[in-house]
């Protein structure tokens, strides 16, 4: 049986896996500092610690793994600190990095699927140690791979997720259209909803990962969308016949939502402003024993997700009271 040791775990795609590892019976450690979600797995062995803490890192440095999985890295020095470690005692080291290692805002970049090999950010060394993590997250990412390739010993697994949605998924982001379809009987929608976006599974990716436990042969990068992309509408539309609702869909353009300070991803999530952004997954469906759900079945899934949950109000985007405002104004 093998020894693994996830960094993370309790929170997202990490919590699906732990889930499915326990049923297979696998020897699993946690190491996180304890604060998502506390009190979960009580017969895991659970290491809690800060990873920008040597001392704490030493915990998991003193033991040798037979795979290390790593959900929390967002600083490149403290993975290249982790990493040199666990130099020797870490048979296979899975990364979960992020497809904002691409350039999100370059519209020639995404004129084709992108591949593995294909450019990714610079981080500067002010970028690398910025302890705001999200205006340079893609390039934090871009710099942590780029670690990890570089460790000529190191087994290591890279997989670049597009926007993960699904179980347990605590930023709402995806569910934003999901709740709309549910709740309003009109739903503000930039450009008509054509825009496509790259999205991950939440239980297929913990699957990919899995997979890459046991895999002998692979590839060091691998971008992980688990299905085809689609647009903002075939969402709704989609989410609409499985829901059995009919709202109404309120096109605007990028001028409306300009003049009305609306910003892309924030105030409406998944949207990132007139990109069609798709990445080849077909090296991971090559090398994995996976198969991935259309994106119809993964919306199913959500859908009873969140009905158990209660279709509580989500906390990305827009307010209702906020739409309903610029619904109003954009028919005025």
């Amino acid at each position: 049986m093998k020894k693994i040791l996830i960094l993370g775990g309790t929170g997202f795609v990490g919590r699906i896996l732990t889930e499915n590892l326990i049923k297979q019976g696998a020897h699993l450690v946690l190491f996180n500092r304890g604060k998502r979600s506390p009190g979960i797995f009580p017969e895991l062995r659970h290491i809690t610690g800060d990873r920008l803490n040597k001392e704490d890192i030493k915990q998991v440095a003193s033991e040798s793994w037979d795979t290390v999985i790593d959900f929390s890295c967002m600083f490149p020095v403290n993975l290249d600190e982790i990493t040199d470690m666990l130099k020797g005692k870490a048979g296979r080291y899975i990364f979960v990095s992020t497809a904002s290692v691409y350039p999100m805002d370059d519209p020639e970049f995404w004129k084709e699927p992108v591949k593995e090999d294909a450019q990714t950010l610079p981080c500067t060394e002010e970028e690398k140690t910025d302890p705001d993590v999200m205006p340079t997250y893609g390039q934090k990412k871009a710099e942590c791979e780029r670690i990890l390739l570089r460790k000529e010993w190191l087994d290591a697994v890279i997989f670049r997720p597009g926007l993960i949605y699904g179980r347990y998924d605590y930023t709402d982001r995806f569910y934003y259209w999901l709740y709309r379809v549910y709740n309003n009987k009109k739903i503000l929608v930039p450009d008509g909803g054509k825009e496509k976006f790259t999205a991950t599974y939440s239980e297929d990716f913990a699957e990919l990962i899995r997979a890459a436990i046991d895999t002998e042969r692979h590839n060091k990068v691998y971008n992980a969308s688990t299905h085809k992309p689609v647009s903002i509408k075939t969402y709704i539309d989609d989410a609409s016949e499985l829901l059995g609702r009919s709202p109404e869909l309120i096109s605007v353009s990028r001028e409306f939502t300009e003049q009305n300070e609306l910003s892309p991803w924030g105030d409406l999530p998944v949207w990132v402003g007139a990109l069609e952004m798709s990445m080849d997954n077909s090296q991971a469906l090559n090398d994995f024993p996976v198969k991935f759900r259309s994106f119809k079945e993964s919306l199913k899934g959500c859908i009873d997700y969140y009905s158990s949950l209660g279709w509580k109000a989500p906390i990305a985007g827009l307010s209702v009271e906020r739409e309903m405002e610029l619904i109003e104004k954009a028919g005025s």
